[in-house]
This record gives C-alpha cells, sequence and structure tokens, in this order.
C-alpha cells in the first residue's frame, strides 16, 4: 500500500548512522558506495542533498584494530580523527564514480549556539551545493566532545535541518522504524506513520547499543520532536535495507514517517530559544 507523502522534496538532510556504516564489528566501504548511489539519483533530479555522516570513531577503530570502544575523551577524539580521513576517502570515491565530488564540513555545538557563526554556516552550506558539490557533515569530534555526550550526530542532523529549512529529514538506523513497546521482529507492530509526537510516543522506546553506537532510539526521537516541531516531516528506516530512499520517497511502506506539526520556518525565528530548549532536555 501506498503512503500519501507529505509534500515534494527538493532539500533534503540524510542522516547515516554509525550502526548503518559497521558490519559484524568492521567499517563497511560498500555501504557508503552504495547509499551514495542512491543520493546521487536525486541529486540528478536536481534535488539538494545535505549528508551527516557519523562513523568516524567506528572508522578509525577499525583501521586501529580496536574491538571495544575507547573510554577516553581522549581516545575517542584519536580514533575519529585516524577515521574522518577514511571516512571522507570512503564518499568521495563512493561519488566521484558518479560524476559528483564531496566537501567536508565539520560543526560544533557552538557553531549553532552563536548566531553569526549559525548563520554563516548556513551560507557555506549554500555556497557549497551551488558549486555542485556533496557536503558531508559531522561534528568536528578531534576537539569536541558534544557527539559523545549527545548522542550519534542525531539532534545535529535536525539542528541542521532547521538550520537550512529542509523539505524533509532521513534518519537511516539499524531499526526500520518506530516499533510499538520496542518489539523489532514484530512486522505488524512497527508504527508506519506517527500524526503526533507526543511523551507516549517514548514509552515504546528500547535501546540497544553496542561499542561502535553511542546514539539509541531515545535520542532519535528527541531529534525528531525538534524537527517536526520546526514543520520537517522525518522518515526513520533501516540504512541496510535494499533501495531504501528509492521506497521511502516513493511512498512504499518503509521505516516510519513524522508527520510535521507546524510550518516551516516558525520556530527558526526564534532560534536560540529553541536549541537551547531542545539541547537541555
Amino acid at each position: 500500500m501506498k503512503r500519501r507523502l507529505p509534500g515534494k522534496f527538493k532539500n533534503i538532510v540524510v542522516k547515516v548512522g554509525t550502526s548503518v556504516l559497521t558490519k559484524n564489528g568492521k567499517f563497511d566501504r560498500q555501504i557508503v558506495h552504495d547509499l551514495s548511489r542512491q543520493i546521487s539519483a536525486f541529486l540528478k533530479k536536481g534535488a539538494r542533498v545535505s549528508v551527516v555522516s557519523s562513523g568516524a570513531i567506528g572508522a578509525g577503530m577499525t583501521i586501529l584494530k580496536m574491538k571495544t570502544r575507547p573510554k577516553t575523551i581522549e581516545g575517542l577524539q584519536g580514533a575519529a580523527a585516524v577515521g574522518q580521513r577514511y571516512l571522507m576517502q570512503c564518499y568521495e570515491e563512493a561519488f566521484s564514480k558518479l560524476g559528483f565530488s564531496t566537501a567536508q564540513v565539520l560543526l560544533t555545538w557552538d557553531d549553532l549556539a552563536n548566531e553569526k557563526r549559525f548563520m554563516n554556516a548556513k551560507r557555506t552550506l549554500k555556497e557549497i551545493q551551488k558549486w555542485g558539490l556533496v557536503p558531508i557533515i559531522n561534528e568536528n569530534d578531534t576537539v569536541a566532545t558534544d557527539e559523545i555526550r549527545f548522542g550519534d550526530n542525531d539532534r545535529l542532523s535536525s539542528l541542521l535541518a532547521i538550520l537550512i529549512e529542509a523539505d524533509a529529514q532521513v534518519i537511516l538506523s539499524d531499526t526500520n522504524g518506530l516499533y510499538k513497546n520496542g518489539k523489532r521482529g514484530e512486522s505488524q507492530s512497527r508504527m508506519a506513520v506517527v500524526e503526533e509526537m507526543n511523551d507516549a510516543i517514548f514509552s515504546h522506546v528500547k535501546d540497544k547499543k553496542n561499542s561502535f553506537t553511542v546514539g539509541g532510539m531515545n535520542s532519535k526521537l528527541k531529534s525528531i520532536r525538534m524537527s517536526v516541531d520546526s514543520g520537517i516531516p522525518v522518515f526513520l528506516a533501516g540504512g541496510r535495507e535494499k533501495e531504501v530512499l528509492k521506497k521511502i520517497f516513493n511512498g512504499e511502506d518503509i521505516g516510519t514517517l513524522f508527520l510535521a506539526r507546524n510550518k516551516k520556518g516558525e520556530v527558526k525565528k526564534n532560534w536560540i530559544t529553541h536549541f537551547l530548549t531542545h539541547i537541555t532536555k
């Protein structure tokens, strides 16, 4: 059964989680190539796509042959420094084969909490896309610790979606949507559409983490609430599902669609209050 989509999508943010980019405890280059191919199909149709990609620490762990996530800030930042270069190399290699090139954008939470830097980031991203490049965005883990505290780039992707006034946000994870009472193995319990992001939604959360990831479903739902409150619909789906992006925007019954609550742009008028309110919850 086809899903009715809320509007047209010309400006999309795609967040790729570490759990998508790792397989059997190792960073998976092939999934980068597969997702890049899917994204390029939208680019060729004139859409703008911003990619928020986790995975720097996971890639660094793979290169350094670590089996468990470092427990110190210095260890995490060191792994990120090693992995970020490799992560970008993988994306550039994948997109270049498809006729596109990438631009690395590393942000910290300070960049989004300061009005001047906030707007400068928006102008920079617009310029990058005007040049036909694909922005690959990550938190600057080598100097910031916020990604470790706030969770796997979920909130960063929502703040970015608000920043660039995206038409839609896609969060690709290791789960094909939100399931009632956390029962991921039962297809009938998947929530195809969430019309209202109220506190009751969080009762369905049962987080599972591994040595590579720090974010969980609770983090994702908080981020999704930020976006839908700002007028941006969000799709949550399994990033390893075959042709996942094509299926999402063809209206196929995959993952969970969280409908927007307000008109896009209203919350942005008071962006600093919005930022501080959500970031401290």
